[in-house]
C-alpha cells in the first residue's frame, strides 16, 4: 500500500490526528475497515450540520412515513428491520418531539398506525438536506463522475446481498 493511500489525503478533518497516529496498512487493505472508517467520519460530520436531533433510526422512520404513508408499528419495524422494542422507543421519541403520531388503526383496532406530523415532515427535510451536506464534505475529494460511480458500486454490493431491499429503480444499479 503507498503513502499517499492513507486516510489523511482522503478525509483532511483527520490530520492532525492520523499523522501522529497512522492507522495499520493491514486493515487499510480491507475496503470494509474502511467503510468503517468513513462511518465512524460520517457521525462526527453530521454533528457539525446538525443532525436536528435526529438519529438514523428516527430518520428511516420519518423517511418510510413520507415515502410509504401511514404505517402499522410492525411494519415499519420489518421494513427498517428494528427490533420491534427498539422501535417503541424510537417512536416515543418522535411522538415526544411532535414529529409522528400513533393512532388506532381504524381497520383493526388492536393495531397502531404510525403517521408523519407536518412538523415530521420539516424536520425531515431539514435533516435531509444536512445529510447532503455531510455527503458533500465527506466526498469532497471525489468528482461528482466518482461520487456517482461509488454510490452505483454500493448499491450493487448491498443488492447482491439483499436484492429484496432495493426498490426497482435502484436495483438495476449493477
Amino acid at each position: 500500500m503507498t503513502r499517499g493511500y492513507c486516510p489523511r489525503s482522503l478525509l483532511p478533518a483527520y490530520a492532525a490526528r492520523v499523522t501522529a497516529h497512522p492507522l495499520p496498512e493491514r486493515l487499510l487493505a480491507l475496503p470494509s475497515y474502511v467503510m468503517f472508517q468513513l462511518l465512524r467520519e460520517t457521525r462526527r460530520l453530521i454533528g457539525t450540520v446538525g443532525d436536528q436531533g435526529l438519529r438514523l433510526p428516527h430518520l428511516g422512520v420519518l423517511s418510510a412515513l413520507a415515502e410509504f404513508g401511514p404505517s402499522a408499528q410492525r411494519d415499519l419495524s420489518e421494513r427498517l428491520r428494528i427490533d420491534p422494542s427498539d422501535l417503541v422507543s424510537v417512536l416515543d421519541d418522535l411522538e415526544h418531539d411532535g414529529l409522528a403520531r400513533r393512532e388506532r388503526d381504524h381497520k383493526d383496532r388492536r393495531r397502531y398506525a404510525v403517521t408523519l406530523t407536518p412538523e415530521g415532515r420539516s424536520r425531515l427535510a431539514q435533516r435531509l438536506a444536512a445529510t447532503q451536506e455531510m455527503d458533500e464534505r465527506l466526498f469532497a475529494v471525489l468528482s461528482e463522475d466518482e461520487k456517482a460511480e461509488l454510490h452505483r458500486l454500493l448499491l450493487r454490493v448491498y443488492g447482491h446481498h439483499d436484492p429484496e431491499r432495493l426498490p426497482p429503480a435502484f436495483g438495476a444499479a449493477g
